[in-house]
């Protein structure tokens, strides 16, 4: 134990010697969101520690010297304290109030992390640095789809009947596709901003895009798909809504393509598996909703789902059904189990998490609407920021129809992280623009669009 903490001390004492503040923020966070329980628990627990006492460090540092720092809205506020409540009563009331209490403790120590990440930000660079993090773990985890792809011996994929479906550094493939997702969105954003960029560094940008993007075709994690494509179509109608018509038009024509001209048609139902549409989800569905009716107050209990399993299991003795949901018993973990994230919450918190469940969206979208409204008007970039954080959301709460993780996972720190790293850029800038103008509107209305944030905010 001794020995990895001494190594990272030294691995810390190295950063900021070779980078300082931003490359130690830059690693941080990167290694946060990279680091899979399938880590080693010592490996693990020195990453988070020392990630702690990083931010912590420098959180303090930043107080220090500005003391007037942007807070927290009161909303957010109650909103962590109102989820962490219910997670301990869910769990008193459990049938196994430890591992309901693991799960508690979690969220607590994640909703620690997700502050300490907001007070780490003090302007435009270190925004691009949290981005470029999220980016970073795409691009990690796509190398590790197109190694598998290579390793595993791409006749034998295509040989076989069923769809390419390629993981990558992660054993659980909708978290590698919703990763990639949320990269490739930050990356397709970061294409209407306005900085100087050399010709090598737009290229690379551009073969970066198309290499997670390939990356998350490989995955073929329709859930990931449908944010990317939410997500991306979301930001452009924000954007650009005199194109909103056109968009209709486009939509409308493709839908039509694939219902009514076969080739497509059976392009689109052989790669999106539509003969699986649901897959198991309706079982999982239906035995999660047997959960709620029989724990409608407290639910299930955090992360105790799976217990419930083959109390109110559907799926016919023998069949396909069946084989999967013994499988995701078997080799899945404890969170996140019923591929909903409303039911999830539903499911293993009863009526209060049903509350959250709307409540995150609710907030999440009520901050960055009224944000990027405002931030249209006098800083283009923060405003292309603000847009592209809040189009993320909006694919991954649509994304939370199929998929329970991604939102708000009893603290699973890689999954999640990236969604509250878009929740944090929001807020900061939503302290900026209604409670800190002098500080993001110096520059006139007349050459907003010209002026950077990172001008904006100079001291």
């Amino acid at each position: 134990m001794a020995i990895p903490l001494l190594l990272g001390v030294f691995v810390y004492y190295l950063l900021l010697k070779a980078g300082g503040y931003d490359l130690n923020l830059f690693v941080t966070i990167s290694l946060l969101i990279l680091t899979s329980s399938d880590l080693n628990v010592v490996l693990r627990f020195g990453i988070i520690a020392w990630a702690a006492a990083s931010l912590s460090w420098f959180a303090y540092s930043n107080y220090i010297r500005e003391k007037e720092q942007a807070g927290l809205p009161p909303a957010l506020i109650y909103f962590v304290i109102f989820t962490v409540l219910s997670l301990l009563f869910s769990s008193i009331f459990s049938g196994n109030p430890v591992k309901g209490l693991s799960a508690t403790g979690r969220q607590f120590i994640f909703f620690g992390f997700v502050f300490l990440i907001y007070k780490n930000i003090t302007g435009f660079k270190e925004m691009i640095i949290l981005v470029s993090t999220v980016i970073l773990a795409g691009f990690v985890t796509s190398s590790g789809v197109l190694y598998n792809l290579i390793t595993q011996g791409l006749i034998v994929l295509l040989a076989s009947e069923a769809p390419i479906r390629v993981t990558g550094i992660f054993a659980n493939i909708n978290v590698a596709g919703g990763t990639i997702a949320v990269a490739l969105l930050a990356l397709f954003f970061s294409f209407f901003m306005k900085n100087k960029k050399s010709a090598f560094s737009k290229l690379f940008t551009v073969f970066l895009f198309f290499f997670l993007f390939v990356g998350l075709v490989l995955t073929n994690s329709r859930a990931a798909l449908l944010t990317f494509v939410l997500g991306s179509a979301t930001f452009i109608l924000i954007v650009y809504p005199n194109l909103r018509l056109k968009f209709i038009l486009s939509i409308t024509v493709f839908i039509l393509a694939v219902l009514f001209i076969p080739p497509v048609n059976e392009f689109f139902s052989f790669f999106l598996r539509f003969e699986k549409f649901l897959n198991i989800r309706d079982h999982l569905w239906t035995m999660s909703w047997e959960t709620i009716k029989a724990n409608p107050f407290f639910g299930a209990g955090p992360d105790q789902f799976k217990d419930f399993f083959f109390k109110y299991i559907t799926a016919p003795s023998g069949s396909y059904a069946e084989f999967m949901i013994k499988k995701l018993y078997t080799d899945a973990g404890d969170t996140g189990l019923s591929h909903n994230f409303f039911i999830f919450r539903t499911t293993e918190l009863g009526i209060p998490g049903f509350i959250t469940a709307l409540w995150l969206p609710g907030l999440f979208i009520y901050f960055g609407s009224k944000v990027a409204t405002k931030m249209r008007s006098v800083d283009w970039n923060g405003f292309i920021l603000v847009t592209g954080a809040l189009s993320v959301g909006i694919g991954l709460f649509a994304r939370g129809f199929f998929e329970s993780i991604g939102l708000l996972t009893h603290g699973w720190l890689m999954v999640d992280l990236p969604f509250w790293i878009c929740f944090m850029i929001i807020l900061f800038y939503y302290h900026r623009a209604f409670f800190d103008q002098t500080k993001i509107l110096k520059n006139s209305p007349s050459h907003n669009r010209d002026a950077s944030l990172s001008e904006s905010t100079e001291d």
